[in-house]
């Protein structure tokens, strides 16, 4: 490459032994070029800013009812929510087909969802009223009787984005209750799962009517005039840049070497890095939101648009996140983690190649020699990206996108052609507009202005200004042909509104969150992310430093070095005026800081970097980076952190934690650098540099700048080794690694091959056995046992959420605890009815019937009240009991029921997946052997296992395999010692259950609500779909770990913010279906649970139609507060 200072601005021209004609072919060549390079870029970017208000067509969807002359409920849950409109007409005289108790005649929500009157619109009969109300609020009303005789009577109802308005038609006494109302209020319109009536079957329909058009303004496609008008301008948009290229060859330097000479030779360290990602592929913890990326593209093709899926009602992706689109793509192929790994893992190799390849060797000739600078880069590379970037996020293609903009536009200061930087200003565009954080892309376009506007003060002489400057503005702009493709302005407006209203929207002043969050002992903060920024940091302050200090350093290219500083400063800056603060961002800097460790390498060198002093106290610096990283935990995402070690606490050995010895080396290294300031006035030159020990060892004259390679090596290795313990120690359970191999031969369903369910509890429940001393008890006495004293059937409290008595602080979920409020407790309802909607069946409650042992207890799990009966300690008057139940008999050891369970609420002491034991009352079973005689000799006693979540119903479980050799029998033994009420227990009968893998009992077609945080580890079940604005009826839902669920699947999927869980919540019922990790029985994987209509329905017919808009028009706003 040419310096800055010595581009050549004029061709040298034919000569004169170039002829008359040709000389005219060339200047007429040349004038084609730059005709071509004004026209065709004028009309790309004109066609670029009219693409958001071309027309395109807009797909509309009408739901109408009754539908087939038949009043049955309907569903069609609306994505955005809210309906665009809505017409309902109901005659009064439906309210005499009611019973005398009333009921809903029609409603858009199931009238015993869990937040129905909150969220709904209902037109019911009550004893002794005829209502309309909507969200909690009556809006109509009058007597029932009058109503019901009054002639032609009936109740109407409108409402739009401008508001909503209702009254009585044809009343009789108009004056006797609330006859009309007109709200003007956007928000005024309730929220459409379908249309739900108590009408019976043969009530008559004429004059009913309900009419509401749903808002799908998202689903969308170009006009054949806006696609055809896209396809010019990206061809003129093309030409335009072609054209500025053959300007650029003007200067009749053809031999511009792109690459080195042996830019092609794979050297060690590529292999090294090659093969590390490789191993990383396989074995290496996902990223946070893995599933979450993975969901979005599924559903993409179906939804005609890229939807949010999770949250945001129903918006789209855009103006951020076209790598959707591809993601969506890649995925038609398959689906197995190792397929979408490999996306990462191709970035990483093309990051590494550019680094490699372009960035160092434009760092100057000390760099590009340097195995030192090089293997630095390589090693700090990979601290960066391993943690951050082996998943579907966006940092990859982000951090990659980065850097190749800073390649291109070195290739274009140092060449003085302009076409490279018109390349580099598309590949900015199109970084940022896949998410916020791909701002920092137009960083290294800022960086060099003031070499590019010298270059073009040079070329305008010869070419002029418009030429030169057209192409590169038609660059600019050519990514708005990706964004308006098939959206238009106005959606994107909207898009970007309720993005902001719905949030997180943090501001610039916050930035400290995310670094607050980094030094979190939780996921978010884990030891090899800490180290990945920290180290990035110090090269950073090294490399400044240096350069202040001195105006040239020897072998390093100053300017671009500098323009990589300013690149990695500028990111940390624009990185606070981002509106999300998580620490996944940080993965971009993965490139980057790769080239600028190999400079911060040389700048430590001895022949840069002269003071041993400052070698020292580098050394120093880089070793309390890695005490300070070591000081985390090392936890990894979700299922990333399963057998991990220290994945619950600092990493020590024998009690003394790594942190403080990495410190204590730290501290050695400040004192001998403090050491070397003072003594270095009294030793020669060569000792003050150190030269006399590089002489003396051939591997210091080799590794001449260790420190930094030291440090990254160690974490390299423990990161490596940790994923190695992890993969050990689940050798029989699940990991990553048995996982992704186990997909590469043909078996690609992850954990859902590996999560053991039962598939029938009440089938398992184990009978009284024929022994000694039992006569054929029943079910309630059986397990009440001789002389149990403080149990009772109805001893089970009725609030069973999640108190948090339980510590966090030894989660080894991998949840990010920096995001838990823990005041919040989970979001189920503890009315105890049975027409309630919980989040799950496990809340507790009452139900108006009795069981088999007279409890009015309600079970969780599908269990039977019929068949299983329960007894409690809550509320006993002593406030302590005791229980030895009658034997039970086990059946036949098989394979296919591994465990002996037993569902139980309260405080019972469990031992958990990390082998520690949590207190509570005592619940054991004890094992036995019959005897010729039927008498049973105890054969010993087990300690349950358990995943926590105290007091809530959850199944204890016992491995079958380390019962005592010989043991029939089973009974259970229970004690509650203390007289705190809170410190109560509740127990059922042992069960002994047929399991099945999740993926045998859910399949692979069943429409499933896999929460994001799961979403990745589930790639064979089939994400419930969203067409024509609709989401399709899930009959399964996955959540990730119980804290998973309550963090982010109860607040990040809630209805409040647009998520799904606003529909499943109100449409149905969950069952909890207990569940298992294959062999890390105490592993809490997460919960599946079964979905079942809250009322009998069917799915609505709607009406599709297409109508045609320009990019300007809008139906309203979207209702994106108030639920």
């Amino acid at each position: 490459m040419m310096s800055e200072t010595s581009v050549n601005a004029q061709s040298t021209g034919a000569g004169g032994s170039v002829d008359a004609d040709s000389s005219a072919k060339f200047a007429q060549r040349i004038r084609i070029a730059k005709i071509v390079a004004v026209v065709a870029g004028i009309v790309g970017i004109v066609i670029a800013l009219l693409t958001p208000f071309l027309p395109v067509n807009y797909t509309k969807t009408e739901l109408s009812w009754p539908q087939q002359n038949s009043v049955g409920s309907v569903a069609a849950p609306s994505v955005s929510f809210s309906p665009v409109s809505m017409d309902v007409t109901v005659p009064c005289a439906l309210g005499k087909s009611m019973p005398a108790s009333g009921g809903v005649i029609v409603s858009t929500v199931p009238w015993n969802g869990a937040d129905a009157n909150k969220v709904g619109f209902f037109v019911r009969a009550t004893r002794d009223s005829l209502q309309l109300t909507q969200r909690n609020i009556v809006l109509l009303s009058a007597p029932r009787a009058a109503a019901e005789n009054s002639p032609d009577c009936r109740v109407v109802f409108h409402a739009d984005t401008d508001g909503a308005a209702g009254r009585f038609d044809n009343l009789s006494n108009p004056d006797s209750g609330l006859g009309s109302f007109d709200l003007r209020d956007a928000t005024a319109r309730p929220q459409i799962i379908g249309v739900y009536s108590q009408l019976p079957e043969n009530a008559p329909t004429d004059g009913l009517s309900f009419r509401a058009t749903l808002d799908t303004r998202f689903v969308s496609t170009p006009t054949t005039l806006k696609f055809w008008l896209m396809v010019i301008g990206v061809v003129m948009t093309i030409a335009s840049m072609l054209a500025l290229a053959v300007l650029d060859a003007r200067d009749g330097r053809s031999a511009h070497r792109r690459f080195g000479s042996r830019w092609w030779r794979p050297r060690w360290v590529d292999a090294f890095v090659t093969l590390v990602l490789l191993i990383w592929l396989f074995v290496g913890g996902n990223t946070a939101d893995d599933g979450y990326q993975v969901t979005v593209a599924r559903v993409a093709r179906n939804a005609g648009y890229l939807d949010n899926y999770y949250r945001y009602f129903g918006v789209p992706q855009d103006p951020f996140g076209w790598h959707y689109q591809y993601l969506s793509l890649w995925m038609q192929v398959s689906t197995a983690t190792p397929w979408l790994r490999l996306l990462p893992f191709l970035y990483a190799v093309v990051g590494w190649w550019l680094i490699s390849r372009y960035a160092i060797p434009r760092l100057g000739h000390a760099v590009r020699t340097s195995q030192s600078a090089i293997w630095a880069a390589a090693l700090v590379f990979l601290a960066v990206w391993m943690p951050f970037n082996n998943g579907l996020r966006v940092e990859p293609i982000i951090a990659v996108g980065t850097l190749l903009a800073w390649v291109l536009v070195e290739r274009a200061i140092a060449t003085g052609r302009f076409f490279p930087l018109t390349l580099a200003v598309v590949v900015a565009a199109f970084t940022l507009t896949i998410h916020p954080t791909g701002v920092i892309a137009a960083i290294p376009l800022i960086a060099g202005i003031r070499p590019l506007l010298k270059r073009l003060m040079i070329r305008r002489r010869r070419d002029g200004l418009w030429p030169i400057l057209v192409p590169i503005l038609a660059a600019g702009v050519v990514v708005l042909y990706e964004i308006f493709a098939d959206q238009t302005l106005a959606s994107i407006r909207e898009a970007i509104r309720v993005n902001a209203a719905v949030g997180p929207t943090n501001k610039w002043w916050e930035e400290g969150m995310r670094y607050y969050m980094l030094m979190n002992p939780t996921a978010d903060g884990g030891i090899a992310r800490r180290f990945g920024v920290l180290i990035t940091f110090v090269c950073l302050i090294v490399v400044v430093v240096m350069l202040l200090n001195r105006r040239r350093l020897a072998g390093i290219a100053s300017a671009p070095t500098w323009r990589l500083v300013a690149t990695v400063a500028g990111t940390a800056v624009m990185m606070a005026f981002l509106p999300t603060k998580w620490t996944h961002q940080m993965g971009v800097y993965a490139c980057i800081a790769g080239a600028l460790a190999a400079v911060a390498t040389v700048c430590v060198d001895r022949a840069v970097m002269r003071r041993r002093r400052n070698r020292t106290l580098f050394a120093a610096a880089c070793a309390y980076v890695l005490a300070l990283a070591f000081s985390g935990r090392n936890q990894w995402w979700y299922v990333g952190s399963y057998g991990i070690p220290w994945r619950d606490a600092v990493p020590d050995v024998k009690g003394i934690p790594v942190w403080a010895v990495i410190l204590a080396v730290a501290v050695l290294l400040t004192l001998l650098g403090l050491w070397q300031h003072f003594r270095d006035d009294y030793v020669s030159d060569d000792i003050r540099r150190g030269e006399e020990r590089v002489s003396k060892n051939r591997w210091t004259s080799w590794l001449r700048s260790p420190s930094i390679i030291v440090v990254s090596v160690i974490m390299l290795l423990f990161t490596l080794v940790s994923f190695a313990k992890a993969d050990w120690t689940q050798r029989h359970s699940w990991s990553w690694l048995s996982s992704n191999v186990a997909a590469v031969r043909g078996q690609p369903c992850a954990l859902a091959d590996s999560v053991l369910v039962e598939k029938d509890v009440n089938e398992g429940l184990l009978s009284p056995a024929g022994v000694a001393g039992q006569n054929n008890p029943s079910p309630g006495a059986a397990l009440a046992g001789a002389g149990s004293a403080g149990f009772d059937p109805n001893g089970v409290g009725s609030d069973l959420s999640d108190d948090g008595t339980e510590s966090d602080s030894d989660s080894s979920t991998g949840t990010s605890s920096a995001e838990i409020d823990r005041t919040q407790s989970d979001a189920t309802d503890q009315s105890g009815s049975d027409s309630s909607s919980p989040s799950s069946d496990t809340a507790g409650g009452t139900t108006s019937t009795t069981g088999v042992n007279g409890s009015r207890v309600k079970l969780p799990f599908g269990l039977s009240p019929q068949r299983t009966p329960v007894l409690g300690t809550y509320g006993s008057p002593s406030g302590t009991g005791s229980l030895t139940s009658d034997w039970y008999q086990l059946p036949p050891r098989s394979a296919d029921a591994p465990l002996i369970t037993m569902s139980v609420a309260g405080q019972i002491e469990y031992v958990d997946d990390l082998a520690v034991t949590r207190s509570g009352q005592q619940v054991r079973l004890q094992f036995g052997r019959v005897g010729p005689d039927g008498a049973v000799t105890p054969a010993g006693i087990m300690t349950p296992m358990d995943i926590g979540g105290a007091p809530a119903w959850r199944n204890l479980r016992f491995a079958l395999d380390a019962a005592p050799q010989g043991a029939t029998v089973v009974r259970v033994l229970a004690q509650d010692t203390s007289t705190n009420p809170d410190q109560w227990l509740a127990v059922t009968p042992p069960r002994v259950s047929k399991m099945v893998t999740l993926n045998d009992l859910v399949g692979r077609e069943a429409p499933v609500m896999i929460d994001w945080e799961a979403a990745l580890a589930f790639p064979c079940q089939r994400p419930a779909q969203v067409h024509n604005g609709v989401l399709e009826t899930p009959e399964w839902r996955i959540s990730p770990d119980r804290e998973g669920e309550r963090v982010n699947s109860q607040r990040w999927m809630s209805g409040t913010a647009g998520g799904p869980l606003g529909i499943v919540e109100n449409q149905l019922r969950p069952t909890v279906l207990p569940s298992y990790l294959r062999n890390d029985w105490a592993k809490d994987w997460g919960m599946l649970q079964r979905l079942t209509p809250l009322v009998p329905q069917k799915p609505a017919e709607l009406t599709v139609t297409t109508d045609v808009h320009n990019g300007l028009w809008s139906p309203g706003q979207i209702r994106a507060v108030g639920f």
